[in-house]
């Protein structure tokens, strides 16, 4: 655990012996999660600090329309809602399900505080968390209002889910709606790229990247 810790964002550049009497000091809970199972919904209260120990989480958005949006995937040493453990809007902005079994440590929000104040580094290292989510954040606002093409918006995305060159779409109207576009423009641009040899399809909803210099892989 100390060692997983030690790669988060809160314990940044911290000896594992200050890890280990920094914890000491602090009440804290491992939370346990078996596969597929709903950790926290959209909505629901962020109570504390949560940091991934073991396992994968998998963040999403559920439509007005009822389409499920996946976002991305949540590894060990990662933070979770590191945003919105203070401020008035205290709400986990997606819904969290595990992929396989997962267990989480849990530090209740005042005792988070007693957490930031007992050393210097860490303090540091969460402001600038929270920091870096804001400016990546304005950066997204930014890039969404500055003209980008669909064909674009598709690469960024394939970019960020593929896989050994392989990627999927579950649900092209809900990634259009993600996208802010018409779904028969966003997929005239997929059928585009497939004819054009950029992208292969090699079954129903999965697809092949052939141009890697394209989508910048």
């Amino acid at each position: 655990m100390i060692k997983t810790l030690k790669e988060t964002v809160v314990f940044n550049n911290l000896k594992e012996e200050t890890i280990k009497d920094i914890l000491r000091k602090v009440k804290y809970e491992i939370k346990k999660y078996s596969p597929n199972e709903s950790i926290a919904f959209r909505g629901d209260k962020v109570k504390g600090l949560y940091i991934i120990l073991k396992g994968t989480l998998i963040t999403e958005m559920l439509t007005e329309e009822g389409n499920i949006i996946k976002i991305e995937e949540l590894v060990p040493s990662s933070v979770i809602a590191s945003a919105f453990i203070f401020g008035k809007n205290n709400s986990f902005p997606v819904d969290l399900i595990t992929k396989n079994e997962v267990e989480i440590l849990f530090v209740e929000r005042k005792e988070f505080l007693k957490l930031l104040f007992s050393d210097e580094k860490i303090l540091e290292n969460f402001l600038n968390e929270v920091s870096n989510k804001t400016q990546l954040l304005t950066t997204k606002i930014w890039n969404s209002f500055n003209n980008k093409t669909i064909k674009k918006k598709f690469c960024d995305y394939v970019k960020k889910n593929q896989k050994n060159n392989l990627f999927s779409i579950e649900n092209l109207g809900a990634l259009a709606e993600f996208f802010g576009v018409e779904r028969p423009s966003l997929s005239r641009v997929l059928s585009e790229l497939v004819k054009d040899e950029k992208l292969e399809r090699i079954a129903r909803n999965k697809y092949k990247i052939l141009d890697k210099e394209l989508f910048e892989i």
